[in-house]
């Protein structure tokens, strides 16, 4: 059998094309009038990594903190073009998962909680390095706010944002509340498996309660250890920690770690709201009729115990959400591999939690 795979020669919808470089201003993550989120231990000039340059926690999370998942760009301009010139590094290449998601941007137009997908990025994956537009071109030049998620499993070695020549560059409208909502999780924390960045439910979560989140989440790595608390616990002023990790402690991790990384959390900040969240149901949990098998239940009963311990010591900031509730009513259409979100997975998710989220923080 005879093998035709360039389907561009049917579709052009479905090529690429890297850019020229003339008729664009250039700009970095540390130039003025651009806001850059996700990376609360980075400083001017330095690489794009979620913890600390020097910070070791163990082989998974050393690397795995390179790939830029929740970090984004904001800024306002009259551009009717926006292209970045990037070379990436880290790049997972997975076989359940988009390369748009892994190790593309996108990009989303609009201020508040009021924005919307304006495009993405097009690119050979086969490499590492691209420039192209990442909006489709507006025909009007006005000045618009633009929001630029960064890729999901995939790090960032060298990036520009390009303009085109003689635009404008203004610094993006405030967040309702500039302090972060800091995620540590797994892999679907991460963003495993959207089809784009902006699919993440932590990037979604930021569009819709227009505040700014911390992705700590770092797939198949995410342990509990008191070392990543301590981390977590530099964050000042958090408005709130939602931790996601059963899924890579296991219960017998989960029970052993969760104790003693809220300790730690507690000692710098014994007021900031914590949220803590079971898994998602994964296939097993819906091939015969969903239930909470024995598994599921202990997870539970570790969370629960945890919160009762603590309510009744008089911390009453603290909070739980089960994840056996996130996809809804048909789980089986929000997994990709029955375990890892779908985009659809991704909006049930965003859906269930930012209410939850948003309710906290308004009490």
């Amino acid at each position: 059998m005879s093998r035709d795979d360039n389907i561009i020669k049917y579709d052009n919808a479905m090529g690429f094309a890297d850019e020229v470089f003339d008729g664009m201003d250039w700009y970095s993550v540390d130039s003025p009038n651009v806001e850059l989120n996700g990376l609360y231990w980075r400083k001017s000039g330095e690489g794009f990594r979620r913890i600390p340059m020097e910070a070791k926690i163990s082989e998974g999370v050393d690397s795995i903190a390179w790939n830029t998942a929740g970090v984004m760009l904001r800024f306002k301009t009259n551009s009717p073009d926006i292209n970045v010139n990037v070379k990436l590094r880290n790049t997972f290449r997975m076989y359940h998962m988009a390369h748009t998601g892994i190790m593309g941007f996108d990009i989303y137009v609009g201020s508040g909680s009021s924005k919307f997908y304006a495009g993405g990025t097009r690119f050979d994956f086969n490499q590492d390095e691209y420039n192209v537009k990442v909006n489709r071109p507006f025909s009007e030049q006005k000045m618009r706010e633009f929001t630029l998620h960064f890729p999901l499993y995939s790090g960032v070695e060298y990036f520009r944002l390009g303009i085109t020549k003689g635009s404008v560059l203004e610094r993006p409208s405030a967040w309702v509340d500039s302090r972060p909502v800091v995620v540590y999780g797994t892999s679907i924390q991460q963003g495993g498996c959207a089809s784009r960045p902006g699919m993440c439910h932590t990037n979604q979560m930021s569009r819709l309660l227009n505040r700014p989140f911390i992705n700590l989440a770092f797939s198949g790595s995410a342990k509990g250890e008191p070392q990543m608390a301590e981390l977590i616990a530099q964050i000042k002023n958090p408005a709130m920690y939602i931790l996601d990790y059963d899924a890579n402690a296991l219960c017998d991790g989960l029970e052993e770690t969760l104790p003693v990384f809220i300790d730690i959390l507690r000692k710098s900040h014994f007021e900031t709201p914590i949220l803590l969240v079971s898994k998602v149901p994964y296939v097993e949990d819906f091939l015969d009729e969903p239930e909470y098998s024995e598994e599921r239940l202990r997870y539970t009963t570790i969370h629960l115990n945890e919160l009762k311990r603590r309510r009744d010591s008089g911390d009453k900031n603290i909070h739980f959400l089960d994840g056996f509730s996130l996809y809804g009513n048909d789980p089986s259409e929000c997994a990709v591999d029955g375990c890892h979100s779908t985009d659809l997975g991704f909006y049930m998710l965003s859906g269930k939690m930012a209410p939850v989220i948003e309710r906290i923080l308004t009490k």
